[in-house]
């Protein structure tokens, strides 16, 4: 009988993977240090292909390698978060109305149940589960508006900001204000008004005036970056705890 060798734990793909889900889970969160020889230890490997996977996640922007001072989880400023959150909701915008032109089955009845979810979740304020159920309508969206490399790229603007976006829906109400936009994307997508569909989903993602300043101020200050300065001498140093 032969024997196919076992996977080799480890590879830069492997550890890309696993740092990004951990950022995307919020075990890792903006600013965080990334230390190599930490990492190879873990991971049980020679610091070669760490160092491969860092820089990875430095090209896709989740990591950043500051000269002198180390390698962290990327974080934004003030400025930087509200230009990505604008970007963000015109190509949302872009794929709710492609949505409502071309999405069928099984992403059309995969929107319906994920919009239903979240109806019941905000009622019952479970964050948890409305953060899935949320996940679950933009990817039925993805899917439908039929334009990969649209999705593509909104997958990766998703996954820039999941760390900040987790903080919106423990604010009072925006559970269910969320919930009743999906509602209404919904409705505009299934009986095909593009310009409606367009017009709901950058409402809903767009923050801006007196939201986004209440959005702002729910973030841990070390999440932010200054104008002047990526990374404080003090900063987290790659656990879930703040200081």
């Amino acid at each position: 009988m032969i024997t196919l060798p076992k996977k080799k734990r480890g590879l830069a793909a492997d550890i890309v993977t696993e740092l990004e889900a951990e950022i995307d889970n919020g075990v890792l969160l903006p600013g965080d240090t990334l230390d190599e020889r930490a990492l190879a230890e873990r991971f049980e490997v020679s610091r070669t292909p760490v160092r491969e996977a860092l820089q990875q996640l430095a090209l896709q922007g989740q990591v950043q390698i500051v000269p002198r001072q180390g390698i962290f989880v990327a974080r934004m400023s003030i400025a930087e978060l509200r230009a990505m959150f604008e970007l963000l909701a015109e190509m949302e915008g872009a794929c709710a109305k492609l949505a409502a032109r071309r999405i069928q089955d099984p992403w059309r009845q995969t929107m319906i149940e994920a919009m239903n979810a979240c109806l019941v979740h905000a009622q019952s304020g479970e964050i948890s589960a409305y953060g899935q159920a949320n996940a679950d309508f933009h990817e039925a969206l993805y899917q439908g508006c039929c334009n990969r490399y649209l999705a593509e790229q909104l997958r990766l603007i998703r996954r820039r900001t999941q760390s900040y976006r987790r903080n919106p829906f423990q604010l009072p109400g925006r559970m269910l204000q969320s919930a009743q936009d999906h509602e209404r994307i919904t409705q505009a997508i299934l009986s095909g008004d593009e310009q409606a569909a367009q017009s709901a989903m950058i409402d809903h993602i767009a923050i801006s005036g007196k939201g986004f300043a209440e959005f702002v101020s729910t973030l841990p200050e070390q999440m932010l970056a200054s104008h002047d300065l990526a990374y404080p001498a003090s900063h987290r140093t790659g656990t879930n705890t703040h200081e």
